[in-house]
């Protein structure tokens, strides 16, 4: 039994060395030089060119090896591909029945050139448009029949340590260590291995990408499973280093119409991670629809510590330079290339302090103009919600928003902008703002629009309006004492303005605050929001919070008190109208005390003679004084 197993292996070895063998005393390599050449020439229209023999290399797979090849465009000054050398794996037994039949071409260190000079008649007829199809796909019989009696197969595509250079306009950006293996089933599956890197000016972007690519219906249909596409890129702007991520999914394209439809689609930037939908038809004007998904956006490693700045360094003023030219460009002209449906949903975004939760956006882009249905999320325990548009068709940019902020706890949204303050309580606001530039830097001072604010349980800290008023007149009357454990703020139930923003100031009218012993019978002023600073005229009632006499402090409560607050938010200064405050109050308490010396002196017993004449002069200059 042995015997026969050997002797059959025998038989085996020897008929496959005597394959092997003819093979290579009867079918010489050279021979599918120019038939290698013609069907490329057939399938692509481009010249390749192989130098040197082509020899036969047998273990551990038969293969054709080749020297260097070129692959030229017609009329080109520089080849498509340059490569030291070119390996086609083929299958031994249908080259007996003259079927070259080519499991994989393995191309090494291959120069590939998609520039300007590169460029030929192929190429610049398919940018053209001007090919003739119908030559292509009907060619005349004998052109068929001109190459060869041969047919040719191909299973496997190989590119190894290989470059591409690619021109877009005069910048050439280069594709390196590119590693790629495609191959195909006999049902028309293919599935793609590709890895390399891309560098330029600093920045490197290392990518790996497996995919299965489905061509059964091609090219009516083409779909395709990304089942990895790791990335991982490296540049000095960059505040972490580096972003990497993955992204997964499977697409399906339709020629005709040319519409690409996503499904199952997560893509993930460091530890930031997002699921979702992209659908784009690109059969006229694109359209788009996006839906994207995330639990947990965190924006703090791309930021950029702040530089410490000194609040004291002195700003010295110039004359602005004034520019003829002036700026018409629709910054948002890009709206009328496309249209959108974009919807996304995050439940927290983090950017160093700031933390929003809840995001909702639903923006529709029709006709170069994008509405804004839903913009919202809850920040500084309150609620933000916009609507509004914005518009690219006219001649200047437009961004209208109707704003509504309900319930920010303002202690808790100055700490989280990093942003010293003296104002507290739950701010609530509705208004009309409108944006003509979206230059990031201006974006306040462009901002333009009317608001109607409140502040609910305010405290103004830092400063005590009470005791500023209760100082101020004690300068002129001893009948005021000084209160015990006097607050360091002050405190209103309510703080209500209308506000216009305009050149990065809110300018405030028709302003009013209530609290037990203040009320703001109005004021007005102006906020500035770039330059943190404000000044406010006030007209202020005091109450409650006297100590003195109850006539004087009687007389005091009925006083219109004009008090001015002004300078930055962190260092704020006061000023009251003293002229005023006498005026009001001390000049009528003189007026009485007049009174009554008058009315003495005309009662008094007329017998002493002696002293009439005294007392009637005495009389007459009270009255002077009295008339005045």
């Amino acid at each position: 039994m042995i015997k026969k197993i050997l002797v059959t292996l025998f038989v085996l070895i020897l008929l496959i060395t005597i394959c092997i063998v003819s093979l290579i005393v009867f079918v010489d390599p050279n021979n599918f030089r120019g038939f290698i050449s013609d069907t490329v020439k057939d399938k692509t229209g481009y010249e390749l060119t192989i130098e040197g023999d082509l020899r036969w290399h047998i273990w551990p797979q038969v293969s054709i090896l080749t020297d260097s090849v070129k692959l030229y465009d017609t009329g080109a000054e520089k080849p498509i591909l340059l490569a030291d050398n070119m390996r086609l794996d083929v299958e031994l037994l249908p080259l007996f029945s003259k079927k070259l039949s080519v499991k994989n071409v393995f191309v090494k260190s291959a120069v590939i050139n998609f520039t300007n000079d590169s460029k030929g008649k192929v190429s610049k007829n398919n940018e053209n448009n001007t090919t003739n199809t119908t030559n292509n796909q009907n060619p005349k019989p004998d052109e068929q029949k001109k190459s060869s009696d041969w047919t040719f197969t191909l299973n496997k595509f190989e590119v190894s340590d290989s470059t591409v250079v690619l021109q877009h306009n005069d910048d050439l950006i280069n594709f390196r260590d590119i590693n790629l293996v495609i191959e195909q089933d006999a049902n028309k599956k293919v599935t793609i291995d590709l890895n390399g890197n891309i560098d330029r000016n600093q920045q490197d972007l290392f990518y790996s990408v497996k995919a299965d690519v489905d061509l059964a219906q091609f090219p009516a249909n083409t779909k395709i499973t990304l089942n990895k596409f790791d990335y991982t890129y490296k540049a000095p702007s960059i505040a972490t280093g580096k972003l990497q991520g993955t992204i997964n999914g499977v697409f399906d394209y339709q020629q005709s119409p040319s519409i690409l439809k996503s499904k199952d689609l997560t893509f993930s930037v460091n530890d930031n991670n997002f699921s979702g939908i992209i659908n784009v038809n690109l059969d006229k004007k694109p359209y788009a629809d996006l839906q994207l998904n995330s639990n947990n956006i965190d924006l703090t490693p791309f930021l950029k510590p702040k530089e410490k700045s000194n609040d004291n360094v002195t700003i010295q003023q110039t004359k602005p330079v004034v520019s003829n030219v002036t700026n018409t460009a629709n910054e948002l002209s890009f709206l009328n290339s496309f249209n959108a449906n974009t919807k996304l949903n995050i439940k927290q975004l983090t950017a160093n302090k700031i933390v929003l939760n809840d995001i909702n956006i639903d923006i529709v882009n029709n006709d170069g103009i994008a509405t804004f249905n839903d913009m919202s999320f809850n920040f500084a325990k309150g609620h933000i919600a916009t609507t509004g548009s914005a518009n690219g068709k006219q001649k200047n940019a437009q961004i209208k928003l109707n704003t509504k902020i309900t319930n920010i706890d303002l202690n808790d949204f100055f700490s989280k902008i990093e942003v010293s303050n003296d104002l507290e309580g739950l701010f609530n606001a509705t208004g009309n703002l409108v944006l003509n530039n979206l230059t990031t830097s201006k974006l306040l001072e462009n901002l333009q629009g009317n608001m109607a604010v409140t502040v609910t349980n305010a405290r103004l800290n830092n400063i005590n309006i009470p005791d500023i008023i209760e100082n101020a007149a004690k300068q002129f009357t001893k009948d005021i004492a000084t209160a015990e454990d006097r607050k360091k703020y002050t405190e209103f139930h309510k703080i209500a303005a209308n506000a216009n923003l305009s050149n990065g100031n809110m300018q405030l009218t028709s302003l009013t605050a209530n609290s037990e012993t203040l009320d703001v019978i109005d004021g007005s002023g102006r906020v500035g929001m770039i330059k943190k600073d404000l000044d406010v005229n006030l007209n202020i009632k005091m109450l409650g919070g006297w100590n003195g006499k109850s006539e004087t402090i009687a007389k005091l409560q009925q006083l219109t008190i004009p008090l001015r607050i002004y300078g930055q938010f962190t260092n704020l200064s006061y000023q009251i109208d003293m002229n005023k405050l006498v005026k009001d109050l001390f000049d009528n308490k003189l007026q009485q005390g007049l009174d009554k010396l008058r009315n003495k002196l005309e009662h008094q017993d007329s017998k002493n003679n002696s002293k009439s004449k005294s007392k009637q002069k005495a009389i007459d200059i009270l009255g002077g004084l009295l008339g005045k």
